[in-house]
C-alpha cells in the first residue's frame, strides 16, 4: 500500500526502491538543490528524500505518522502526501539542518527505457 501516497505518473522525482547509492550517482551529476524521492531502506512505508546540497548529499526521511499524515525530518509540519511536502518546499525553505537556505529546485526525473 506504499504508492498509494505517491501517484508515480505524474511524480518524475520519484525513482522507487533505488539505493542511497544508487541515489547518490544520480544526484553528482547534478546542480545542487537537485533532489528525488526514493522508498526508505530501513522503514517499508516511509520515503527517503535525497538531496545535493553544496555539502555533498543529504538523505531526509519522509516518514508517515499514525494519523496517516507525512513529516519531513522531524520539523515541517504535515502534509497529506509525499508531492505535497514537495509542492511546499519548492518555494519556501527545508527545515533541515545543514539545509536551511536550500529549496527543492531541480527534480531529477526517473529515466524510462
Amino acid at each position: 500500500m506504499t504508492f498509494c501516497s505517491i501517484n508515480s505518473a505524474s511524480s518524475v522525482w520519484y525513482h522507487g526502491a533505488i539505493s542511497r547509492t544508487d541515489a547518490e550517482a544520480l544526484l553528482r551529476l547534478c546542480k545542487e538543490a537537485s533532489y528525488l524521492v526514493r522508498n526508505s531502506e530501513t522503514c517499508k512505508n516511509d520515503f527517503s528524500l535525497s538531496l545535493k546540497s553544496s555539502q555533498g548529499f543529504m538523505h531526509m526521511k519522509l516518514s508517515r505518522t499514525k494519523e496517516n499524515k507525512y513529516v519531513l525530518g522531524q520539523n515541517s509540519c504535515l502534509f497529506d502526501s509525499v508531492p505535497e511536502i514537495i509542492h511546499f518546499y519548492s518555494s519556501r525553505k527545508l527545515p533541515i539542518k545543514g539545509a536551511e537556505h536550500m529549496s527543492l529546485l531541480y527534480p531529477v526525473a526517473i529515466r524510462t527505457l
